[in-house]
């Protein structure tokens, strides 16, 4: 965690760091204690591993944003760890810019994977080939299937409205009716989706 609170050092007071520990354990204490915003959780714990911990952090705070920080994308559980509740996955090799792109979208309420998870995710679960042309999208209409690629990259709903020119009320209709025709009620899922349908990368935009 020492690297991290090196690299978080370049923005001074824009981000606070709380605390810091290498136990799951003390981390879940921690965040009771302190309620962070985000929590940023290592894969090299000395006791509990990244799903267990961020399944407690989750459950204790179903507000709290989980920021996984690994070495290597392809060693991991990364559907198990966005199921446990985690809302980012960066790489250990992640420039300090894009580590505080990823938080601040996180506080913010938002999501985030590095392209290299992006691209790991398609090989694990997807065969490494986005199927667009999957039956299931052919359910969603063009104006849905708009609202689901601003919805994966990151933006929230009154950024929707304001891009489409809806109101936040329809829009919050057009996410019913994807969750309800892509079978998911989770951003994580809807993410995947997107990114299934072609819909999305979510590589960083201009940081």
């Amino acid at each position: 965690m020492e690297g991290i609170q090196c690299l978080l050092s370049e923005f001074g007071d824009q981000i606070e760091i709380v605390g810091t520990t290498d136990s799951g354990r003390e981390g879940i204490e921690l965040a009771r204690e302190k309620s962070p915003e985000v929590a940023i959780v290592g894969l090299t714990l000395t006791d509990l591993n990244g799903v267990d911990t961020t399944s407690a952090l989750v459950a204790d705070d179903p507000e709290l944003r989980v920021l996984i920080l690994a070495a290597n994308p392809k060693e991991e559980p990364l559907q198990e760890l966005l199921a446990a509740g985690a809302r980012g996955y960066l790489t250990t090799t992640s420039t300090a810019e894009e580590l505080a792109h990823a938080l601040e979208l996180l506080a913010d309420g938002k999501s985030y994977l590095s392209p290299e998870t992006t691209d790991v995710l398609l090989g694990q679960q997807f065969g490494g080939e986005p199927r667009s042309e999957d039956p299931v999208y052919a359910k969603l209409t063009p104006r849905e299937r708009e609202v689901l690629q601003l919805l994966a990259n990151g933006s929230g709903t009154k950024e929707v409205a304001h891009d489409l020119g809806i109101s936040s009320k329809t829009v919050d209709s057009h996410r019913r009716n994807i969750m309800e025709k892509l079978e998911t009620d989770n951003l994580p899922d809807l993410v995947r989706h997107a990114i299934r349908a072609g819909l999305c990368s979510l590589e960083p935009d201009g940081v």
